[in-house]
């Protein structure tokens, strides 16, 4: 076959797969409990993930199809070829790395601790929650778990099954302190069935989300990736991102001259971020 004809050949059967590829429609996996990442207000989807993931139905040409699970089905999910995309507050981390293909980061949000309005004058301060002894609730499978499992050997920890099950037992008293990822934090301020609640708004780790994609399935990966360059460069991911979290938080921490100096250490400001869109 000649150079020409091949060219030509290869040309159309890659324009036939690419029409083919944008007619599916996209299913994106979300567990919905995660203000304001993804979480329903009033029955209806919506939060920073819900909204870039229909903008990238668009700029991929493919309808969006959401598919709601609880957030520990998400990848076995992916895995099973129920979902093509994980869009749902996941944090980028080695152990899920060896399971699915994370895109390029799209947001930074460590876990923080969140106390009890009332408990400010005994939790609320750097170093407390590294006390032995501190109550803490952590959700099952999460990097707060992780975080708590390395750092905080000599907490009393408490292992959920939700986030909205670790509240509860937060606002019930039975534990002081809930870490979870900033975005939990940052959903404080406008939810007013918490605002008997604070956040400590120091970051506790350093972290990076980003969405998922089955691990042999690299013609997504790319096009995800493509897509989410365009949105973090025309500001489309940024405006999304302020719609939820609209304004910087910047704390500065008062350390109790109770607290031991060898307690770990953290920034003495923190600041809401994403991926190439510092704020």
């Amino acid at each position: 076959m000649r150079p020409l004809a091949r060219f030509l050949l290869l040309a159309s059967c890659l324009t036939l797969g690419i029409n083919a590829f944008a007619k599916e429609p996209l299913r994106v996996g979300v567990s919905p409990d995660y203000p304001p990442l993804a979480y329903k207000d009033q029955g209806q989807l919506t939060g920073i993930d819900v909204a870039a993931a229909e903008v990238l139905g668009q700029q991929l040409n493919r309808t969006v199809e959401f598919v709601e699970k609880d957030f520990n089905q998400l990848i076995p999910a992916l895995q099973g070829g129920e979902i093509d995309i994980i869009m749902s507050g996941m944090t980028i981390t080695a152990a899920r790395g060896e399971k699915v293909s994370f895109s390029k980061p799209y947001m930074n949000a460590g876990q923080m601790a969140i106390i009890r309005f009332a408990d400010a004058g005994q939790f609320g301060f750097k170093g407390a929650i590294f006390r032995p002894g501190a109550r803490v609730a952590v959700q099952k499978n999460t990097t707060s778990e992780d975080f708590a499992a390395k750092s905080l050997k000599n907490a009393s920890i408490t292992h959920c099954d939700s986030a909205d099950e670790a509240f509860r037992l937060l606002k019930s008293g039975k534990v002081d302190f809930l870490v979870h990822d900033a975005a939990t934090s940052w959903s404080l301020a406008t939810d007013k069935s918490k605002q008997d609640l604070m956040s400590l708004n120091t970051e506790l780790t350093d972290e990076q989300l980003g969405w998922a994609v089955k691990k042999d399935n690299q013609v997504l990966l790319q096009a995800v990736n493509q897509q989410l360059g365009i949105m973090q460069k025309n500001g489309i991911l940024r405006a999304i991102i302020n719609k939820w979290v609209p304004v910087t938080v910047e704390v500065t921490n008062a350390t109790p001259e109770a607290i031991p100096e060898t307690l770990p250490d953290a920034p003495s400001a923190t600041t809401l971020k994403s991926s190439g869109n510092q704020r």
